[in-house]
C-alpha cells in the first residue's frame, strides 16, 4: 500500500486501477491485527467480491510465504483469470508455488529473529518500488527519467511539472508554466502545446498513443 498509493501523484496511474487487499482491512495499518493473517476464507472471498479479470495483476506479499490470508487470495485471483505474482522471503515457500510468477527475496534470518519488519521487509519494500517504477516506465509514464504523469496537486508540483516541461519542450520555465496551466495541469499535453499542437488535438494524439509522450514525439 505505501508503494501504491504514490502511483497516482507520481505516475498519473487511475485511482480505480489500484486495489489494497488487506489481512485485518485498513485499521491493520494503524494496529496490529495478526491473527487476520489466518483468516484464509477472508482472503478468498475479498478477491471475489473485488471481481478480478484475466484484465488485473494481483501481487501477494507475505515474508514467510505461508500466510493463509495472501495465499487464498493469490489462488481465488488466479482462478478468476488475473495475473499473479508472490513476493516471499523462504525458499519453497507455498506463496511462491501458488502464484503464476514467484519472486523470493532470500534475506536470510533477521537481525532479530522473526522480526520480518527489518530486512523482509526492507526487502519487499526495495521490489515493489522497482516492480511499479519499471511498471510505469514501459507504460510510457515516464519520458527519459522525467515523470510525466505527474498530478500537479499542490504548488512544489506544479512547479515540478513546469520544469519537466521545460527540460522537454526547451522552452523558458515562464512559457512552461503557462503551457502547463492551459493544459489544466497535464504536463503531457503541456509539451504538445509547445510543440504547436492545439488541445484538442493534442489529447487526440495522446490519447492514440496511449498516453505514452515519446510515442507522440519520438
Amino acid at each position: 500500500m505505501l508503494d501504491a498509493v504514490e502511483l497516482p501523484p507520481t505516475f498519473g496511474w487511475p485511482n480505480e486501477r489500484l486495489l489494497y487487499l488487506l489481512a485485518g482491512g485498513e485499521k491493520a495499518l494503524v494496529r496490529s491485527a495478526e491473527s487476520a493473517e489466518d483468516e484464509a476464507t477472508v482472503g478468498a472471498r475479498l478477491v471475489e467480491e473485488s471481481q478480478l479479470s484475466a484484465s488485473d495483476v494481483l501481487i501477494g506479499v507475505a515474508a514467510s510465504g505461508r500466510t493463509p490470508f495472501t495465499v487464498a487470495a493469490v489462488r481465488a485471483a488466479r482462478e478468476l483469470g488475473a495475473f499473479t505474482v508472490g513476493i516471499a522471503n523462504n525458499p519453497g515457500a507455498p506463496l511462491l508455488e501458488e502464484a503464476e510468477v514467484g519472486v523470493l527475496l532470500d534475506t536470510g534470518p533477521e537481525v532479530i529473529a522473526g522480526s520480518t519488519r527489518m530486512a523482509a521487509g526492507t526487502a519487499q519494500k526495495v521490489a515493489l518500488n522497482l516492480l511499479s517504477s519499471l511498471t510505469m516506465l514501459r507504460l510510457g509514464r515516464v519520458y527519459s527519467n522525467l515523470m510525466v504523469g505527474v498530478q500537479v496537486s499542490n504548488e512544489k508540483l506544479v512547479r515540478r511539472g513546469a520544469q519537466i516541461v521545460s527540460l522537454i519542450s526547451g522552452a523558458s520555465p515562464e512559457e512552461a508554466a503557462r503551457a502547463l496551466e492551459s493544459a489544466g495541469g497535464d504536463v503531457r499535453l503541456a509539451v504538445l502545446l509547445l510543440r504547436g499542437y492545439d488541445l484538442e488535438e493534442a489529447r487526440a494524439k495522446l490519447a492514440a498513443a496511449g498516453g505514452n509522450l515519446r510515442e507522440v514525439i519520438g
